[in-house]
């Protein structure tokens, strides 16, 4: 497993630089064969791109299609941070479409919310629109990493109004904001005002944090979800992921909890490995 790992790490770096690679998504594609489409626009700001990668044999209405968010407390991180799933995911599903998009950061004068998530809304909408060109269906699982997880999951949860996404993979994303175990957590709030802007706490605003906490959105119609945390992690505390996973189990929506002894990012070759083969089975009997 260690050295598949360090293959798919191998061809992740080369993976931008593809030489097939075209942004010009008005040729038409055979379905017949695999292309990749990097930096496409699905916005007008410059930060509203994605990479679309779609296997040889889609076929519209019918091929599956991963979309991943990346992390970065909101405030910075780039999709390209996510090419090690982009070639994991390509490997064990060859037959599904990947996406993996950029949005647009939080600053101090404009914070994340809600154009992050207006974001998410208008690259699945790019896609819905174009599933002819792209032989695609409008079938979604989503898999997030930190704030890119918060992201997917609020998504998913809340504003999926359509049921599109059938499955959320969440890699130590924050869900509650309303948890204790965030008191104290500088690190944490100083993100986070990326996002909601200038209140340092949950007492500072709570009807806005609850607003944004995924998990008050949970209902028995939500999406199969696959929670990842670590127990040492000093961001997102792991009972983030336990919140998630008991409401989804008073809603009886399935899903799985595993928690790895690590931090925040800091994972091992055979914990990523672990979480890998976890996302394998879950997705193969979920999406």
């Amino acid at each position: 497993m260690k050295r598949m790992f360090l293959l798919t790490l191998i061809a992740a770096l080369f993976l931008g630089c593809d030489s097939d690679s075209d942004a010009d998504t008005t040729t038409p594609m055979s379905p017949e064969f695999a292309k990749q489409i990097l930096d496409v626009s699905y916005g007008d700001d410059p930060e509203q791109k994605m990479d679309i990668y779609l296997p040889a044999g889609r076929v519209a209405n019918l091929t599956k299609v991963f979309l991943l968010v990346h992390g970065g407390g909101w405030k910075e991180g780039d999709k390209a941070e996510l090419n090690f799933l982009v070639v994991y995911l390509k490997t064990n599903f060859p037959n599904h479409a990947i996406v993996n998009i950029n949005y647009r950061l939080g600053t101090l004068e404009n914070i994340g919310y809600p154009r992050q998530i207006q974001d998410i809304a208008a690259a699945i909408k790019h896609l819905n629109d174009r599933t002819g060109e792209y032989h695609l269906s409008k079938n979604y699982a989503m898999v997030g990493v930190s704030a890119g997880a918060h992201l997917s999951m609020l998504y998913s949860y809340r504003y999926d109004t359509r049921r599109q996404v059938k499955a959320v993979c969440s890699m130590v994303g924050p869900a509650d904001f309303s948890d204790p175990n965030y008191e104290g957590n500088d690190l944490f709030t100083t993100g986070l005002r990326y996002f909601v802007g200038d209140y340092p706490t949950y007492v500072s605003n709570p009807a806005l944090y609850n607003e944004v906490s995924p998990s008050r959105y949970i209902s028995l119609l939500s999406p199969k979800t696959i929670l990842l945390y670590g127990n040492q992690d000093t961001l997102v505390p792991e009972s983030q992921g336990q919140i998630v996973h008991n409401k989804l189990n008073q809603n009886l929506v399935y899903n799985e909890y595993h928690e790895y002894d690590m931090g925040h990012i800091g994972w091992t070759v055979e914990q990523l490995d672990d979480m890998q083969d976890k996302m394998t089975l879950f997705f193969t009997l979920h999406f």
